[in-house]
């Protein structure tokens, strides 16, 4: 039992110590390189869920709500919409991800930022339990540009959705 209680504390002190603690003002630095009006293009892979590569374009804007403490993200890709909206979590020291779209799906993402490599990466909360596994690497390539990368997979490791899209803000 004290081996046990000593392992759980180092773990625990492990993951404290990685923990991601930013200030208000941090945080508000962070979630600004997003806001803004962008013209965003995508490419879907050929996937599980895509049968064929498809290119897109749309628009994105992005502004800072409830007293800056969220960040709203309205995306329009033709007859896709959805809406985003980021906050960081004092308590997880992480920062969470809602996305909504038109056609009633949702998910949910946890996100931890990079500041050396600018870099937010995402990784997907999956509350059905079919074991699909998502992340999101979204890389500040400068105030203008924006590039992430999706890939969601399967329990055995299929490539479900593979996308690499950029944004330029307008």
């Amino acid at each position: 039992m004290k081996k046990f209680l000593l392992l759980a504390l180092i773990v625990l002190g492990i993951t404290y110590s990685n923990a991601q603690s930013l200030s208000v003002n941090e945080v508000f630095d962070v979630l600004t390189k997003w806001e803004g009006q962008w013209k965003n293009s995508a490419v879907f892979e050929e996937s599980v869920w895509i049968r064929e590569s498809v290119k897109t374009r749309g628009r994105t804007s992005s502004s800072l709500i409830l007293s800056n403490n969220y960040l709203e993200i309205n995306i329009n890709n033709g007859d896709n919409t959805s809406k985003h909206i980021i906050c960081y979590d004092q308590n997880s020291k992480k920062f969470n991800r809602w996305e909504f779209k038109n056609d009633g799906a949702n998910t949910f993402w946890i996100g931890e930022w990079n500041k050396k490599d600018k870099t937010m990466t995402w990784d997907f909360i999956d509350f059905s339990g079919n074991g699909i596994v998502g992340q999101i690497i979204e890389s500040i390539a400068s105030e203008e540009v924006i590039n992430s990368e999706i890939i969601m997979k399967d329990k055995d490791g299929n490539t479900l959705l593979k996308i690499n899209s950029t944004k330029i803000k307008i």
